[in-house]
């Protein structure tokens, strides 16, 4: 049975949908402060090999900080979680990335949400 990983194209396929997700939080006026003292590009490879190594079952090995560590002093609100939520899936959308896969990225998003939030 192919992972999530596999049926979502490999590393390039999720290169895309980071770049995409990200580009879009940029842009966003709400969540886009989140981002102002960031290395994006640090980010951007960061975020495509944690989605390759642990959220879609990928080849790599995740090392770094917790989620807890690395999100700690954002101030994440519920609400800003749910924007990258939605940011994330209309990535996913715009790159055909089935209904079912989605809900499952989505369902992985959501299980991490309390090691993010701050508030």
């Amino acid at each position: 049975m192919a992972t999530l990983y596999e049926k979502l194209g490999g590393e390039k396929a999720i290169a895309a949908v980071v770049n995409e997700f990200y580009d879009r939080m940029i842009k966003d006026e709400q969540v886009s402060h989140y981002f102002r003292y960031t290395d994006m590009d640090k980010l951007r490879k960061h975020q495509i090999s944690y989605f390759m190594s642990y959220a879609l079952g990928g080849p790599h090995k995740y090392e770094g900080a917790t989620l807890r560590e690395s999100h700690k002093g954002m101030n994440i609100t519920h609400e800003h979680y749910e924007i990258a939520i939605k940011h994330l899936n209309g990535a996913l959308r715009k790159y055909n990335v089935p209904l079912e896969d989605r809900v499952k990225v989505e369902a992985f998003l959501r299980s991490v949400k309390p090691h993010i939030i701050n508030k």
